[in-house]
């Protein structure tokens, strides 16, 4: 008997060539009724318990601070068994591994909300957060599921993404180790920083007024409806789209996080992304950080150098790889 969630989907050739030249692909209608249902149940129990993320844009009054997402969650604690379910559908793990060429290994789940004409959704960025427990220059990449219609020419309230062969982001991942220094540097000259200087330097990679320019310029959108999906590496430059006036009041989002299932713990990388919890976590106005995934891996046991797929931090890890047609008839 057929699973509710299997589908017919398949990747076309000019498929694989797209995510190939361009480092992101629509996947039209990859997800069936069934798995949107099961998705936005998932995305609303995980929801109520999440959290409004502000966002300070480093200002030199140390007050601007803006809500990005209504509600966000990065830590899921609901039973992943429909998830796994999921992973194990072949169109699935087909699809996932004929576009990207490799073995995959789910990291983590999460989801963001944006609300209509209130939440400006993250500027330009790459995955130095999401994917910053592993090596920068080994592959992981983000499959991003809109539960709500996105109308470029209407609503909107999507993302914008940049090709990577006009522009690359790879060059973000030493830049943000570099943000640490610069800041270490200036506390060492005796100027005192603050979290909205780590922001400022952070965000100010790829959203100063020349280089976001640069960026809106080649920006690209698309239409989804309920059940399509974008998959992308992570090395491409893209933002939140505002949802602007029309029928929605909100839209959500579903995010699965991959990395190759050969990658590597970074433990140095983890440990940078701690500092703004270390250097501003106390005081009247503590910094709180939306995810301790980086560091729990650690946490955990993890060393610096090992197999992330094999660490004990996921302890259901022989669920959350997705390998590659080996040709020998299984499915």
């Amino acid at each position: 008997m057929a699973h509710p969630f299997d589908t017919e989907f398949s990747v076309a050739r000019e498929q694989v060539e797209h995510f190939s030249r361009d480092g992101f692909v629509k996947l039209k209608g990859f997800l069936n009724a069934d798995v949107v249902s099961t998705l936005l149940d998932r995305v609303d129990v995980e929801l109520n318990r999440g959290m409004e993320v502000q966002f300070n844009r480093g200002t030199t009054d140390r007050v601007a601070s803006e809500s990005v997402f209504s509600r966000t969650q990065y830590d899921f604690a609901a039973d992943k068994a429909d998830i796994f379910e999921l992973l194990e559908r072949p169109y699935f793990r087909r699809a996932l591994t004929d576009l990207t060429g490799r073995d995959l290994f789910l990291t983590f789940e999460l989801s963001f909300e944006i609300k209509k004409n209130v939440n400006k959704g993250f500027p330009w960025h790459v995955g130095v957060q999401s994917f910053g427990y592993q090596f920068a220059e080994e592959f992981a990449c983000t499959l991003w599921v809109p539960l709500h219609p996105i109308d470029t020419n209407g609503q909107r309230g999507g993302m914008a993404y940049i090709p990577q062969h006009i522009l690359p982001g790879d060059f973000v991942y030493p830049a943000d180790l570099a943000v640490v220094e610069a800041l270490k540097a200036r506390e060492r000259a005796g100027k005192r920083t603050g979290v909205d200087d780590y922001f400022g330097l952070r965000g100010g990679i790829l959203n100063s007024p020349a280089m976001k320019e640069l960026l809106d310029v080649q920006a690209v959108e698309d239409d989804f409806e309920p059940g399509d999906a974008f998959l992308f590496n992570k090395s491409v430059i893209h933002r939140s789209v505002l949802l602007g006036e029309g029928e929605l009041a909100q839209r959500a989002a579903y995010v699965m996080r991959f990395v190759d299932a050969t990658s590597r713990y970074d433990l140095n990388r983890a440990q940078c992304l701690e500092f703004p919890s270390e250097q501003y976590g106390k005081g009247p106005f503590p910094y709180k950080p939306v995810t301790r995934q980086h560091i729990e891996i650690a946490e955990a046991g993890a060393q610096h150098g090992d197999v992330i797929s094999q660490c004990a931090y996921f302890s259901d890890r022989d669920r959350r790889t997705i390998r590659r047609h080996t040709g020998s008839g299984a499915s």
